[in-house]
């Protein structure tokens, strides 16, 4: 049997699953992307969205951060859902009572909250987790997600979370539980290691340097079948290149 690249555990149980990251990006893609641009489809269904465990209500007053507690503004340091001290002491193992993650935290930084998911995860060998914005989607102008590779294959299973930079001050930031909040992609720990950093220079149109190399004749043909323009004997027509990724992925699935 297949290892999961991923397991999520839910620790909350109102917590709603990660959900398929969208090719619409919830929606919001324009209409012609959706259409024709399959580099914006494919970035915006890769991976997972996360939600809140619960409504959340936060303030900021360019030094403080409060959250809503019952109608009532109080200063954040750390917060627990209502009754989920008492299930996880219920619950758990022996010698894990009090040990309970915080669903938000304060950070050091000003303005900066983290968000639990309520869920933990782990990933296969080999596999860890980018969290980061929702791809191809402006949420709001209040605040913005930071992202972070976690090396989940390590230190697993962990908890789900999203740090958060409060910008606007004096005004109420609902986060709704019923709305994605970040986005979550699993990416292998080679593509961010040295060896993916390796590059070569090469000149396209000014002579070679001696770090570098001129593009060869095979590499202008290629170039010239990943454009297009206005001359009479333009074979490269528009949605080219999603068939041929499309192609390419069915032949691999095969």
């Amino acid at each position: 049997m297949d290892v999961p690249t991923l397991t999520f555990t839910r620790m909350v149980p109102a917590a709603i699953p990660p959900m398929r990251a969208d090719k619409a990006a919830l929606g919001y893609m324009p209409t012609s992307a959706y259409q024709y641009c399959e580099a914006m489809r494919v970035a915006s269904a890769h991976g997972w969205y996360l939600f809140p465990p619960a409504d959340i209500q936060l303030r900021f007053n360019g030094a403080d951060v409060f959250h809503a507690v019952d109608g009532e503004w109080e200063p954040l340091s750390f917060a627990y859902l209502p009754g989920f001290i008492e299930l996880w002491d219920e619950h758990c193992p022996p010698g894990f009572q009090g040990l309970v993650p915080p669903f938000l935290r304060a950070l050091p930084a000003r303005g900066a909250v983290q968000v639990w998911s309520g869920w933990l995860m782990s990933t296969a060998p080999g596999w860890n987790a980018l969290v980061r914005p929702i791809a191809n989607v402006t949420r709001s102008h209040l605040f913005h997600c930071y992202e972070g590779v976690v090396e989940t294959d390590l230190f697993c299973p962990c908890p789900l979370f999203i740090n958060l930079q409060l910008i606007a001050s004096d005004v109420t930031i609902t986060l709704a539980h019923n709305d994605p909040l970040f986005h979550l992609q699993p990416v292998q720990r080679l593509s961010y290691s040295e060896q993916a950093h390796q590059c070569a220079l090469k000149e396209g149109l000014l002579p070679a340097t001696d770090k570098s190399q001129m593009m060869s004749e095979s590499e202008w043909n290629s170039f010239r079948q990943t454009i297009r323009s206005d001359l009479p004997d333009e074979t490269h027509r528009l949605g080219d290149y999603g068939a041929t990724v499309r192609k390419r992925a069915k032949r691999e699935e095969d």
